[in-house]
């Protein structure tokens, strides 16, 4: 049998969907812009900054907002990654390299982790001394 939905339930309905496409359009526009999530990046011959973020916490923005001074300036030479630890990919990041939410991690070239360090409080020059040293000695 067919059944018609009332006017009501007809408007229910529309404003369920209208609200769901809301939230989706709202969890994109929260997604880390330009950061790349493709861990398999690491070890390729670049230095790598992985941001061990959750996207359902503030504190992981003044993080972002720090490697976006920086990224411009070593653009070509360096991947600036983010993984979510609400994601499965980001859960088994964490739980294999040891770290927690809003580290920055920090690989070589090579693929060796070099160094770990939170993101709360580190200082722009931190960072950039961090990626010159590895950068540096990448040359070497």
């Amino acid at each position: 049998m067919y059944y018609s939905q009332t006017g009501s339930a007809k408007w229910m309905t529309l404003a369920v969907i209208i609200a769901v496409c809301g939230i989706l359009a709202a969890a994109v526009m929260l997604m880390p812009k330009g950061f790349k999530d493709d861990l398999s990046l690491i070890g390729q011959g670049s230095v790598s900054v992985v941001l061990v973020h959750d996207k359902n916490l503030v504190a992981g923005t003044t993080t972002m907002e720090l490697l976006n001074k920086v990224r411009s300036d070593y653009e070509g030479t360096v991947n600036f990654l983010a993984v979510d630890v609400v994601t499965p990919i980001g859960r088994t990041f964490m739980r294999e390299q040891g770290v927690n939410v809003i580290d920055l991690v920090v690989f070589d070239q090579d693929g060796a982790m070099k160094r770990v360090m939170s993101g709360g409080g580190l200082s722009e020059q931190q960072l950039r001394s961090v990626i010159d040293d590895l950068l540096t000695l990448s040359k070497s």
